[in-house]
């Protein structure tokens, strides 16, 4: 593995449903604190916020994978001392929530803020459902090549120009999206996709790329962030060293977004054993088999993350 691409910043934002026993709480009801325009700040690091009936928090900037476990650890820890008695956070990439939680405008807020297809290098739609209770939940992962002076990091300048974005977000689909469509695959999941998380989804940050595509799924446990650090990582290797147009050739760009736009598991599958860990590091697909393996046995948010 390249030390240059070792050397990213990376930080997410992901989305938790609140439930009260086996009712789903929102955010307003829940009275979470802060604003898509207005977050409140974290006492341990990050900040917190309401995002349509979900809650939403986001970790500062994490060096290396221990940091940035240890960052999403905090703000769940953080976020739990705010939730009232009796309330829990849940990791369910989309929900339906009855009328009485629906009361707010701000949980009739729907995609806002645009985000970007990296293929047609065009806007997304905003979207729509005909389900008024239907919302979703997703965990993005934003990734940065400035150090702390706020300078480009030597090799991974390809982060701030918009080839180099560009570039990073297909290969991340090739990795991240891959993999998550044979790991993500619920009916939950599925529903989500249709609204948000198509392949190439992102937006481009001043340090470097907000990728969109995931749902909240690799928030279940400290083994799936391991997963996501790593796979950034060997994204990111892939384009230093020159590689990756030449893996878009064979796999070919409609497929990976038809793979991954649709859930096609197998296909999916087939483009991991092809193309996918042979470009792994080892300890990349440790982790993967060790998270394919485990995807059914993990517990609630709190006893994964010893909360």
């Amino acid at each position: 593995m390249s030390e240059k691409s070792d050397r990213i910043t990376i930080g997410t934002d992901p989305e938790f449903f609140i439930k009260r026993g086996d009712e789903y709480v929102s955010s307003q009801n829940a009275k979470i604190q802060g604003t898509k325009h207005e977050p409140v700040a974290l006492e341990n690091g990050g900040t917190i916020q309401r995002d349509n009936v979900a809650v939403e928090f986001a970790t500062d900037p994490a060096k290396d994978r221990e940091d940035f476990v240890d960052k999403i650890r905090s703000c769940l820890k953080d976020t739990y001392a705010m939730l009232p008695e009796g309330h829990d956070m849940v990791v369910e990439p989309s929900a339906s929530f009855n009328e009485d939680q629906l009361t707010d405008p701000e949980s009739l807020e729907f995609g806002c803020d645009p985000d970007f297809n990296a293929y047609t290098v065009s806007m997304n739609e905003k979207p729509w459902c005909g389900d008024s209770g239907f919302r979703s939940c997703g965990a993005h992962i934003h990734v940065g090549g400035l150090d702390n002076d706020g300078k480009p990091i030597e090799g991974l300048e390809f982060l701030l120009d918009f080839d180099g974005k560009i570039n990073a977000i297909k290969a991340m689909d090739l990795f991240h999206g891959v993999i998550s469509t044979v790991l993500d695959n619920s009916e939950a999941s599925i529903k989500r996709r249709e609204l948000y998380g198509k392949a190439g989804a992102h937006r481009s940050t001043d340090y470097g790329v907000e990728y969109r595509v995931l749902s909240n799924y690799w928030m279940k446990s400290p083994q799936l962030v391991m997963l996501m650090d790593a796979l950034t990582k060997d994204a990111m290797h892939l384009i230093t060293t020159g590689g990756l147009q030449e893996i878009l050739d064979l796999v070919g760009e409609n497929e990976l977004q038809n793979v991954i736009n649709n859930g096609d598991v197998e296909a999916a599958k087939k483009i991991i054993d092809l193309y996918v860990i042979p470009n792994m590091s080892p300890d990349t697909a440790e982790l993967y088999d060790m998270c394919l393996e485990n995807m059914p046995k993990y517990k609630s948010v709190k006893e994964e993350w010893a909360i």
